[in-house]
């Protein structure tokens, strides 16, 4: 599907985005550390998740998620299910599909967003700000001299237009993955021209 091209070639300049600061700044993850996984109200949009589910189903996995998911909800755990799940290659790494991640994954700890005033403000992690300070202060000063990471509402904006109706209504994350799960036979359809309503 052409419309996940797009979407993971606006992930890759994301990723570039956020590369560059973290090699200007020296502000990093520690390693190891899964706290935004475990510990963040994770959301995402359908439209975000389209090149994972794209993913999902070529691994053929479509089913063993969807079982995790549906096992999730009905113990009200809301920690995403891709997550070391050692049936979607979780020894390699916490995800088992860290390319195909959604925006808030990608952008976390390394991003900015606009403020009331429409100044640019950093955007970082508790343990990040915690285990390096002299890089988050650093990170701080950069930014004021112009080195900025990503904007949280351009980033979000840039994937939302591409499909309003699948792109702007934010859901917990095993809540969209599963819709975007089920729902990927109507997506294609849609890339062929045709007409479903909300996701066109």
């Amino acid at each position: 599907m052409s419309i996940c091209n797009d979407i993971l070639s606006v992930y890759k300049n994301f990723d570039e985005a956020v590369a560059l600061f973290q090699s200007s700044t020296g502000m990093r993850c520690p390693s190891g550390c899964s706290v935004c996984c475990i510990e963040g109200d994770v959301e995402a949009t359908v439209l975000e998740l389209l090149p994972l589910a794209a993913e999902i189903y070529s691994r053929r996995q479509e089913d063993v998620i969807m079982s995790a998911i549906v096992e999730r909800q009905e113990k009200e755990d809301s920690l995403c299910v891709l997550f070391k799940n050692a049936l979607t290659g979780g020894d390699a790494g916490p995800c088992g599909y860290y390319e195909f991640r959604p925006l808030v994954c990608r952008l976390f700890g390394f991003a900015s967003r606009r403020n009331r005033s429409g100044d640019i403000e950093l955007m970082t992690c508790r343990t990040i700000r915690e285990r390096f300070p002299e890089d988050f202060a650093k990170a701080g000063a950069d930014l004021s001299r112009g080195v900025k990471p990503p904007v949280y509402q351009d980033a979000f904006m840039s994937i939302s237009s591409m499909k309003p109706g699948m792109g702007t209504r934010r859901l917990p994350i095993n809540s969209a993955l599963k819709e975007v799960i089920e729902s990927y036979f109507w997506f294609q359809q849609i890339e062929k021209g045709e007409d479903y309503g909300r996701y066109s």
